[in-house]
């Protein structure tokens, strides 16, 4: 009977064990999770700011090259090619400009340890 008792001790420190592991990992994920998500968030508050910038500095400049030139649609076209230019040089460069350092972003960010 003693063996017994102990066994049951063991399997029931076992399982303690478990779901205490089981917790830690539960809580290590939430938080990888909320790291990652509001550093996307972030981000992407960032890039509409930009992307409202960029957007309103190019109608200006636009406008302002359309008069310096002349006519109303001269400056929007230089502005359109420059930003043709600009998506042509993106995609021939997309994996080393873009693809490779945003993904090792977000593995650092999903194998970064936490912080005691």
């Amino acid at each position: 009977m003693p063996e017994y008792n102990k066994f049951e001790e063991i399997t029931d420190s076992l399982k303690e064990y478990l779901l205490l592991n089981f917790e830690i990992l539960k809580l290590e994920v939430t938080e990888r999770i909320s790291v990652i998500g509001s550093s996307l968030t972030a981000m992407l508050l960032v890039g509409l700011s930009v992307f409202l910038f960029v957007f309103t500095m190019s109608i200006g400049l636009g406008f302002y090259l359309s008069a310096l030139l002349g006519d109303a649609y001269s400056g929007f076209a230089i502005i359109a090619a420059f930003y043709f230019l600009l998506a042509i040089a993106l995609f021939v460069g997309r994996k080393k400009l873009i693809e490779r350092p945003l993904r090792d972003k977000i593995i650092e960010k999903i194998m970064k340890t936490p912080n005691p």
